[in-house]
């Protein structure tokens, strides 16, 4: 049962009066609402209005490249850099080469010689493998000018693997044409100084052959000019772009090389911090493969094309990998993500409220979910092997289909399709990526019954090593359907549906607790006996596949899997309740208390009455931190201790579900608010460090589709529209305001045409208006705490706490009343 207590007076919502009736074509556009029109939306839409991009301006740029030194080659370190080693040594770290002073080697250190431009200004640009615990400092003729320090946000996972990062180091201008750089590791230097790659880069000057290189006028490129790039044996010439957000598809440009064959090199970063001449990390096994793409340029203008895909960046370098000339001109990108969509940026679906943050966070979902739909050819090869990235694997069929994240893993699995696909529907309102992704899951079940969670690759095939994978399958069939009224869909997999579940019922105990020992582990870490999680998880799909077996007609099938649910959820209540804790327990071996656990115990009804109430109060005090909720509340446990967007969308619909609306909002806006702050890629991160940083270093999916769910939560949950059968025959359309939301409003593509709604409160009333296809059936419902009254278009239908019409009823926080259609206006007044 619900509790109520959580929602707010209409007085904290400025809201203390009554409710009327209006016409209303469309909600957001209707005299006397006063909202603006909905398609002042549009102006939030990230995806590119065409399928040719260019880049939004220059983000960094050197006239002067005075000098450039790298681990990566031995002639540039000695016989081009007077390299003082000491007892340093060059190894691979991070998948690329670097000089290192020495793990926990005190004061060790190595140095060169670097020219510069005599009277200028010079900026130090070092590559180095980013690490948590190095601490060394930077030396110029002998005087510190930098000293890095350990720095939390490098922290990875993989042995600490974080990827290539960059600093810069500010000289002042000298007298000398050239400087001694040293790298001098502290007395407690963790890994110690591990450089790439040192740059000498200034605004001005020049420079001395074999040293050196230039850019002219790097704005060219992106207009009717050129940009020129020339280098020596020592210089290494870059200009920075910045798409302005996260982009994904083909560079190509118009190239004219004047000194021999140019080779280009084009490196990639979601962000600039893991901006570098070896890009970040895309490929498994991490640091194997090559994310830098380098093509080459001959004589006379000509296009240049990349042949490889990258899926998510928002930072282009693009330099001159070798000696030589060459002239660029008309810089592009053609944009490939969502590619069976014929305008990918005119969404079907729209939201827009009274707060510009949760504006930006709909629409960074919906498209973070658009560059994860691919080309199901266009996949990342498994594993992947050393050299150049190919991104042509073969993933799914269909001409296009939703996967994880469009930089990586550009695969199938079905957690993460359990958030994007509603995602999908809610904003482009185009059925096929999703209905791809579940069809082709499915073909892949394996004898036992189990559907599997990923698909590596064809030559790989079918994983059946995610077990709660298979549950949230059911999930995303059932809603295909919710979403879509696709009957052929539902019947076609009603087979494999059932079969799965028998698989999954297979697994459980006498009290129908899982054990998926065996089936392989979850969406974050590898435990895969007994658990609060994925027994609650199963509690959940047994009411959706009870839900499609009403569908299908088969009331008695229905029936048992309730019973089934019944039995489970008890079960864990039985077995992992920790009432000293307030929360449930990881398992029976771990006395860790999770965040995927305790909300989907609350979500699925598994914790009801006061252990739900417990569980959001032990939300908020154990786990809450500045960048969200944490994932466990212990160091220890078989669950990894940071940020998990995709756990998170659990929590937002679990606090939801008990009528703490600011609680949701609260995790809402520090979780993934912060990824929209400036110089970020402006999409949704697969996961966070709780120091804010990006969990998994350069690895990190920076839009990742498991993380979208504020899209969904926003339309089905703030705005309040949700199905409640297939293809929204009937729906519901139930708000949840917030403290501080004055009015929300949105457009719903469905089958039988679109649903408009919109809320607001204004003095003593809170009004709802909706208009839907007249085939279709509403039950509506406004903020119950303090009203007096309800109309339904003039028409009063609640007075005084008594029902004035049939089927109106006060139920979890609200007055609800069913059937409406075509157009309708609920007015609440309080008082």
């Amino acid at each position: 049962m619900r509790s109520s207590s959580r929602l707010l007076p209409f007085a904290a919502l400025g809201v203390t009066g009554l409710v009327t009736a209006t016409a209303l074509t469309p909600p957001a556009e209707a005299a006397g609402f006063g909202l603006p029109p909905l398609s002042a939306a549009d102006r939030y839409v990230m995806t590119p209005a065409s399928r040719v991009v260019a880049p939004a301006s220059v983000s960094e740029s050197h006239a002067v490249n005075a000098d450039y030194v790298t681990a990566a080659s031995p002639s540039s370190e000695t016989d081009g850099h007077a390299l003082v080693a000491g007892s340093s040594t060059v190894a691979k770290v991070d998948g690329v080469q670097v000089r290192r002073a020495g793990e926990n080697a005190a004061g060790a250190s190595f140095g060169y010689t670097l020219k510069v431009p005599r009277g200028q200004k010079v900026r130090l640009r070092v590559e180095e493998a980013g690490s948590p615990t190095s601490h060394y400092q930077v030396l110029v003729n002998g005087r510190v000018v930098y000293e890095r320090k350990p720095d939390s946000a490098q922290a990875g996972v993989w042995s600490n693997l974080s990827g290539l990062v960059h600093y810069d180091v500010a000289l002042p201008a000298g007298s000398a044409d050239s400087i001694n750089v040293t790298f001098r590791n502290m007395d407690t230097p963790g890994h110690g100084a591990r450089v790439h790659a040192v740059w000498t880069l200034a605004g001005g000057g020049r420079t001395a052959a074999p040293y050196g290189g230039t850019v002219s006028d790097p704005r060219g490129a992106l207009g009717r000019g050129t940009t020129t790039l020339r280098s020596d044996a020592y210089g290494r010439p870059y200009v920075v772009y910045d798409f302005g957000k996260e982009v994904g598809g083909k560079v190509r440009f118009r190239a004219d090389s004047l000194k021999g064959d140019a080779k280009i090199g084009l490196a990639f970063s979601e962000s600039t911090q893991y901006l570098t001449t070896s890009s970040d990390y895309s490929q498994d096994p991490v640091g194997l493969a090559t994310e830098t793409h380098y093509v080459t340029a001959a004589k006379d203008r000509s296009t240049v094309a990349d042949p490889v895909i990258r899926g998510g960046f928002r930072y282009l370098m693009v330099f001159l990998a070798e000696p030589g000339e060459v002239k660029l001109s008309d810089l592009r990108l053609d944009f490939t993500a969502d590619p069976a969509n014929p305008a990918p940026a005119r969404y079907k679906g729209a939201f827009l409220s009274s707060d510009d943050t949760l504006n930006r966070l709909w629409y960074s979902g919906a498209y973070t979910v658009q560059l994860a739909t691919i080309d199901p050819k266009t996949g990342r090869p498994y594993p992947g092997k050393e050299g150049p990235v190919t991104n042509d694997a073969i993933i799914g069929d269909g001409d296009s289909v939703i996967t994880d994240g469009g930089k990586r893993d550009r695969m199938i699995w079905g957690g993460d399709n359990a958030v994007s696909d509603v995602v999908s529907y809610l904003s482009t309102g185009r059925p096929g990526p999703a209905e791809n992704a579940v069809a082709f899951m499915a073909k892949g079940q394996a004898a036992s019954g189990q559907i599997p969670g990923l698909f590596l690759t064809d030559k790989q095939g079918y994983n059946l090593g995610w077990g709660e994978y298979a549950e949230w399958w059911v999930q995303n069939y059932w809603e295909h359907y919710l979403y879509t009224g696709d009957k052929a869909f539902l019947d076609r997999w009603y087979d494999a549906m059932k079969k799965n579940v028998a698989w999954l019922e297979s697994k459980a105990d006498g009290d129908g607790v899982l054990d998926l020992k065996g089936a392989g582990g979850t969406w974050g870490y590898g435990n895969e006996g007994k658990g609060t999680y994925t027994s609650s998880l199963y509690v959940r799909i047994l009411g959706l596949a009870a839900q499609a077996a009403e569908a299908k007609g088969d009331a008695a099938l229905a029936k048992t899997y309730r019973g089934q649910a019944t039995r489970t959820a008890a079960g864990v209540n039985k077995q992992f309740w920790d009432a000293a804790a307030g929360a449930y327990r990881v398992g029976p071996s771990d006395a860790a208390h999770p965040q995927d656990g305790n909300a989907m115990a609350v979500l699925s009804g598994v914790a009801t009455g006061d252990r739900a109430n417990a569980v959001l109060k032990f939300f908020g005090g154990s786990l809450a931190g500045k960048y969200g909720d944490l994932t466990v509340d212990k160091d220890g446990s078989v669950v990894p201790r940071y940020i998990s967007p995709f756990v998170s969308n659990s929590a937002l619909l679990a606090h939801v579900s008990q009528g703490d609306t600011n609680g949701a909002m609260s995790l809402l806006r520090r979780t993934w608010a912060p990824m929209l702050e400036r110089g970020k890629p402006g999409t949704l991160w697969e996961n966070v460090n709780p120091d804010g940083a990006p969990r998994l270093g350069s690895y990190t999916s920076m839009a990742h589709g498991w993380a979208a769910g504020p899209t969904s939560f926003l339309t089905n949950q703030v705005l309040g529209v949700t199905p409640t059968s297939g293809g929204f025959a009937t729906f519901s359309v139930l708000p949840h305001p917030s403290s501080g939301l004055r009015w929300a409003q949105g457009r719903v593509p469905t089958p039988a045409g679109d649903i408009t709604a919109a809320w607001k409160t204004s003095g003593h009333t809170f009004t709802l208006q909706l208009v839907a296809p007249r085939s279709t059936s509403a039950m509506g419902g406004v903020p119950a705490d303090g009203v007096r009254e309800v109309e339904l278009g003039g028409t009063t239908v609640w007075r005084a706490g008594k029902a004035l019409r049939p089927g109106v009823v006060v139920r979890d926080g609200l007055i609800q009343v069913p059937g409406l259609t075509g157009t309708a206006t609920l007015t609440a007044v309080r008082g």
